[in-house]
C-alpha cells in the first residue's frame, strides 16, 4: 500500500507540474513576469533564481505551483503583471494548464497505442478496419453462491485462459466450450494475479445451458493497430474520453447541489491509492491508461467555473468582459477564491475519511 501511495504522489505530481508547466509558458508567450515555479508545496526545501525566476523546492511533494506577477486581482502599474493583460491573453494563460494536460494525455494514448495498448472506452469492434490483431481473455466479474464456480475457489478478477489445448480469447469460446461438459469435472487453467494454477470444475446445466456460476466478460489485452491511423484513432478516443469524464463531473456537481449528498462511488487521494495497488498487480499498460484518464481529469475538473480553480479564474475574466472591461474588486475575488478554495479542501477531506472508512 505505501508503494502505491508513493506511485500514486509521484503520477499525481508530475501531471499538476506539467499542468502548471502549461500556464508557465502561456505566460512567457504573453510577456507576464513569473515570481515563482514550485515543486512541491511550502515550507520551502531549496530555491535558486534564474532569469528573474525563482525555482523553488518545497516540502509537501504533491504537485506544484507557478506564481504569476498580479495575479491576486490587484491591479499592478507594470505591463509585465497578469492584471495588466488583455482578456484574451489571461484567458489564455488560464486555460493553458487545462490544454497541457489533455495534450499529456493525447500523446500517451498515442504512446499506448503504438504500444498496442486496448481503448479505454471505444469497443474494440469499433475499430474494425484501424487493427490488425486483437489479444483478449476471459475474466471472471462476479461468482454465484453455492455454484460449480464457487465450489472450486474461483474470484472475480479471475482469468479462465483454457483447458488442455483449448484457448479462450471471448465468452463465447468458453461457453462453445461448456456446451457437452455438463457434470463432467473438467480441468481448465487460471491466471491470478500474475501466475497460473489449475482448477477442476464440474460444470452444471440450466434453463440457459451448461454454466460453472460465474459472470465473464472479454478483457481486452493487447491490440494490434494500423500504425498510420494511431494519431486519428487517439484523437476520437480522447473527444470520447473527454465526454465521458466531463459528464461524470456535472452529474457530480448536480448530485451535490440537488441533493448535498456525496456519490458513494467519489474517491478522494486514499481512494485513488488503493487504486493504484489494483493497477499496479494488473501492469504497466493499465498504469498507463489511469495516468492518462488522471490528466484529463484533472484538465476538466479544473475548467469547473468554481473559485479556486482555473474555471473560477476564467469566470472572473468573462464577468470583467461582461461588463464592459470593468473589474470586480481585488476583495471580492480574493474573498470568494479563498471561500471557494476552504469548500475544495473540505471536500477532500470529507471524500478521504469516507475512503479511510472503507478500508477500516
Amino acid at each position: 500500500m505505501v508503494g502505491a501511495i508513493v506511485v500514486f504522489v509521484v503520477i499525481f505530481s508530475l501531471l499538476v507540474l506539467a499542468h502548471e508547466a502549461g500556464h508557465f509558458w502561456a505566460a512567457r508567450r504573453v510577456g507576464i513576469k513569473i515570481d515563482e515555479f514550485g515543486i512541491g508545496f511550502p515550507p520551502r526545501i531549496k530555491s535558486f533564481k534564474r532569469r528573474g525566476v525563482v525555482y523553488s523546492f518545497n516540502w509537501i511533494p504533491f504537485g506544484g505551483f507557478v506564481k504569476l506577477h498580479g495575479e491576486s486581482g490587484e491591479d499592478i502599474p507594470d505591463k509585465m503583471a497578469f492584471s495588466s493583460k488583455t482578456p484574451l491573453e489571461r484567458i489564455w494563460v488560464i486555460i493553458s494548464g487545462v490544454l497541457m494536460n489533455f495534450l499529456v494525455g493525447m500523446v500517451l494514448l498515442m504512446i499506448g497505442f503504438w504500444l498496442r495498448m486496448p481503448p479505454l472506452v471505444t469497443p474494440v469492434e469499433q475499430l474494425v478496419g484501424a487493427t490488425n490483431q486483437v489479444e483478449s481473455k476471459v475474466v471472471v466479474m462476479k461468482i454465484v453462491e453455492n455454484s460449480p464456480a464457487a465450489s472450486a475457489n474461483l474470484v472475480a478478477g479471475d482469468f479462465i485462459l483454457g483447458s488442455g489445448e483449448v484457448i479462450f480469447s471471448t465468452p463465447n469460446d468458453f461457453k462453445d466450450f461448456l456446451t457437452d461438459k455438463a457434470g463432467k469435472q473438467t480441468s481448465f487453467l487460471i491466471g491470478r494475479e500474475g501466475e497460473e494454477l489449475v482448477v477442476d470444475i464440474t460444470p452444471a446445466s440450466s434453463t440457459e445451458g451448461v454454466i460453472i456460476g460465474a459472470w465473464i466478460d472479454r478483457s481486452i489485452e493487447k491490440v494490434s493497430y494500423v500504425w498510420w491511423k494511431v494519431p486519428w484513432l487517439a484523437v476520437k478516443e480522447i473527444g470520447m474520453l473527454l465526454l465521458v469524464i466531463s459528464q461524470a463531473i456535472t452529474g457530480l456537481i448536480y448530485q451535490l447541489f440537488t441533493t448535498a449528498t456525496i456519490p458513494a462511488d467519489l474517491s478522494g487521494p486514499v481512494g485513488i491509492a488503493r487504486i493504484t495497488v489494483d493497477l499496479m498487480r494488473l501492469g504497466w499498460m493499465r498504469i498507463l491508461q489511469f495516468i492518462i484518464f488522471l490528466s484529463l481529469n484533472l484538465g476538466i475538473i479544473n475548467l469547473v467555473p468554481f473559485p479556486g480553480l482555473d474555471g473560477g479564474r476564467l469566470a472572473f475574466v468573462l464577468v470583467e468582459m461582461a461588463r464592459g472591461g470593468r473589474k470586480l474588486s481585488t476583495s471580492t475575488e480574493n474573498a470568494v477564491n479563498t471561500v471557494g478554495f476552504l469548500l475544495i479542501v473540505l471536500l477532500v477531506l470529507v471524500v478521504t475519511y469516507k475512503d479511510v472508512l472503507k478500508i477500516i
